[in-house]
């Protein structure tokens, strides 16, 4: 069963290299500009700092995942060494009473993960698929495992803490609240994003398309696969890697878990379930799966089951990712047919709502009656009163989850055949 039209595309560029038209990005400059004025207050920057570092990770790993095609698994290795560069950065320069530009700090932290990027890629991109992944693996927890022979480098179990306003305040900022941070993170997002965009519509950047697709027909035409793939990870590394220098100015501490296998099935997560074809659908899915990771954790202690069920949604339901599904939507706005097929787009809508409220209770009581026992049996779940111990509770979630599914699957299945009639009649006009 699949919702929607899955019209997510690769990254198609003109003849040639075409620089991307201004003025989407001057857009996006006055959005960034203006996030601040709008959410206001210093718990919501830090919110907007933390989705600003992991929309430019999300979008460095995307070169591998949705352009080269490859799938890395120790992907945080170069966000947490990018880090912990940043941090002997600073402290070696205010040990030795020297004053830099904070901004420009980050960058330390790209080139060093870049040149770390093209050794390991060296070693990783012989092959692509499952061997590829395997190795970032491997590679991923020698460099965790290491964590504790070089307490020097990564610093004890507490990790690395530095005071980012010991470099000395620059134009006019000192740093000293979030929302001076949040413009650095914005513009690092802003310039990376213009990087990455205009890398895909370049040489190396279609080959990554070209290898992704079909790496022996590449190796047939002269090319070599594996340097296509090396440079790839090379330029995703050094990306992480500055995404990682502004999470170390963002919270001043950089501490072993950075580096760790959660944090780079983290960025998977959020990469896929936002769309790997589209260039925006990884912010969309680190915007999506952030704001999940901070509101949910406050709410209930089943916040990471929720991560898996979104993320099987999408593999199974969705592929095109988040992205996908708002390019459906309007390539369904563009062709007029949207009043034709409205009612059972509603449909789908309230069955849709009646089944992920039924799992959502399921869930709620599930944990009420097992790890959180001890709060008691009655809770409340999305405005309504449960009772763990009632049995009309748990009738009340199996009647919405399960009939929900069933009439969810019976109404995308007229949906379809709806969209096959017209499809049918459209070409009989023609």
């Amino acid at each position: 069963m699949t919702i929607g039209t899955d019209i997510s595309t690769t990254n198609r560029p003109a003849a040639g290299i075409a620089v991307p038209g201004i003025g989407p990005w001057l857009a996006a400059a006055a959005l960034l500009l203006g996030l601040p004025l709008v959410f206001q207050g210093d718990s919501a920057v830090s919110t907007l700092n933390y989705l600003g570092i992991m929309a430019l990770f999300a979008l460095s790993y995307n070169v591998l995942l949705g352009q080269t095609g490859l799938l890395s698994l120790g992907h945080a290795t170069f966000f947490g060494l990018g880090g912990f560069v940043v941090c002997h950065i600073i402290l070696g320069l205010s040990e030795a009473g020297l004053s830099f530009p904070l901004p420009l700090v980050p960058l330390f932290g790209g080139l060093a993960t870049l040149l770390l990027g093209v050794f390991a890629g060296w070693l990783a991109s012989a092959r692509g698929g499952m061997p590829f992944a395997m190795i970032t693996l491997g590679l991923s927890e020698l460099v965790y495992a290491a964590a504790a022979l070089f307490p020097s480098i990564y610093g004890s179990e507490e990790g690395i803490g530095i005071d980012r306003m010991e470099l000395g305040s620059f134009l006019g900022f000192d740093f000293a609240s979030p929302v001076h941070v949040y413009y650095v993170i914005a513009a690092w997002l802003l310039v990376c994003a213009f990087l990455m965009y205009y890398l895909a519509r370049t040489p190396l950047g279609l080959l990554s398309n070209a290898v992704r697709d079909n790496a022996e027909r590449i190796e047939f035409l002269g090319f070599s696969a594996r340097r296509v793939r090396m440079l790839s990870y090379a330029i995703a590394s050094g990306f992480a890697g500055v995404a990682g220098g502004l999470a170390a100015l963002n919270f001043e501490i950089m501490t072993v878990h950075e580096l760790s296998a959660g944090q780079s099935a983290l960025v998977l997560i959020m990469t896929y379930i936002g769309g790997t074809r589209v260039f925006f659908g990884p912010i969309l899915g680190a915007v999506v799966i952030g704001l999940m990771k901070i509101w949910l954790s406050d709410v209930t202690p089943a916040w990471q089951l929720y991560f898996g069920l979104l993320f099987i949604f999408v593999v199974m339901v969705a592929p095109g990712g988040l992205a996908g599904m708002v390019l459906g939507g309007a390539s369904l706005i563009r062709s007029r047919r949207l009043k034709v097929e409205a009612p059972l787009l509603a449909a789908v809508a309230c069955t849709g709502a009646a089944t992920v409220a039924g799992v959502i209770f399921l869930i709620e009581l599930g944990y009420r009656i097992g790890l959180d026992a001890a709060l008691g049996p009655d809770l409340v779940v999305l405005g309504v009163p449960l009772d763990a111990q009632s049995v009309w509770s748990w009738l009340l979630a199996l009647a919405l989850a399960v009939g929900g599914s069933l009439a969810t699957r019976a109404v995308v299945g007229s949906l379809n055949g709806l969209r096959q009639t017209l499809a049918i009649t459209e070409k009989g006009a023609v």
